[in-house]
């Protein structure tokens, strides 16, 4: 919502948008050359990823930031837990976004076929509503 200082100089960049909040991001994740989780510590959900996949963005993950999530390396996403690796993993996906741009699609269709076969409202929801059920009983 509110980015760090630290970024500034990122602003500088013509071929970078650091926004802070919008009311809608779909559109900026769209259109995104790659969609980065840098997680390195940390907990809580994994919604983002979840969210970057549903909208057939490339995403390059660490394993932490979508732990939990059953995607797999090369197929749904890039995952790197290195510095060195995530770099080059986001430069693979960048120079994709230049060139042909098959690894991207090829993720991003995938990480949206993933998103519907495993966390669709119609799948989610009745299994929801059992654990209420079994909760209230």
């Amino acid at each position: 919502m509110n980015p760090h200082p630290r970024l500034d100089e990122l602003r500088r960049h013509p071929a970078i948008d650091v926004t802070g909040a919008v009311a809608d991001t779909r559109t900026y994740i769209q259109h995104a050359g790659v969609y980065v989780i840098p997680m390195r510590v940390g907990g809580g959900t994994r919604f983002k990823a979840l969210e970057a996949m549903a909208c057939a963005a490339p995403v390059v993950s660490t394993t932490l930031g979508v732990e939990g999530i059953d995607v797999r390396n090369e197929q749904e996403m890039l995952l790197a837990d290195t510095p060195d690796a995530f770099a080059n993993a986001v430069l693979r996906l960048l120079a994709d976004a230049a060139g042909s741009r098959a690894l991207r699609a090829q993720l991003g269709a995938q990480g949206r076929r993933f998103v519907e076969k495993h966390y669709d409202w119609e799948l989610i929801i009745p299994k929801l509503e059992r654990v209420l059920l079994t909760a209230t009983a």
